[in-house]
């Protein structure tokens, strides 16, 4: 049997086996997670000052649509996009990374907008845009000798959704003296910044064009029936 790393939270993940398990596959799933979230006291008034919010990530969507806002947002991912909408927020524009945004973000509106995000972004927008962060990412310092073992017995998938997620199982592979034992596992990337981060340690990576989570499933499926 086939094995698959899932390094997202528990609850993520399972719903990534949800959606494998339409493609009819018998894959043995481990989970990793790398990346925990802790949600910040949050003052929604603070938001009275701006006209547009900026909101670059799925969790940081998933805060918002707790509250009643009426400012115009501006979100990176599809994903995010469903999320707001179906909870009749305002969505005004959906980039498909954060480089897409800026550069269709006019910059008449910078001062008028504030960016709702966790303490680690990947990287900066426009200095005139505020910045306030709604939720603290803790990253995975030690693995667990559970998920040792199962490296040492090698892993045949890996399924990585963030450049910061790539980076932090990069380390403590490294740390481990683990990659070996990966040179003929697969990574499956979100996207080609995300690949080029595992490129240097292991060979065969694969990504998705569009940055599309769903097709990531897809990628995978077609890989483990081969």
């Amino acid at each position: 049997m086939k094995s698959v790393l899932l390094t997202r939270s528990l609850e993520e993940n399972r719903k990534i086996i949800k959606e494998m398990s339409k493609y009819n596959l018998d894959l043995n799933y481990i989970h990793c997670t790398l990346i925990k979230y802790k949600i910040l006291d949050f003052n929604i008034n603070i938001l009275d000052n701006y006209s547009n919010i900026i909101i670059t990530s799925k969790y940081a969507a998933i805060i918002i649509t707790k509250y009643c806002i009426n400012q115009n947002i501006w979100v990176v991912g599809n994903t995010s996009k469903k999320l707001l909408e179906n909870k009749g927020l305002k969505v005004a524009y959906t980039a498909k990374n954060v480089e897409d945004l800026i550069k269709h973000f006019p910059p008449n509106l910078y001062e008028q907008t504030i960016y709702l995000s966790s303490n680690e972004i990947t990287k900066d927008l426009p200095n005139k845009i505020a910045r306030h962060i709604i939720y603290n990412v803790e990253y995975l310092n030690e693995l667990p000798i559970s998920i040792i073992k199962e490296f040492e017995k090698n892993i045949d998938f890996i399924l990585f959704y963030s450049q910061n997620s790539a980076k932090t199982l990069v380390k403590l592979l490294l740390q481990n003296n683990l990659l070996q034992y990966l040179q003929d596992s697969l990574v499956v990337a979100i996207s080609l910044k995300v690949a080029n981060i595992v490129r240097p340690f292991i060979k065969n990576v694969v990504y998705c064009d569009d940055q599309n989570p769903n097709y990531i499933i897809k990628l995978l499926s077609e890989n483990a029936k081969i």
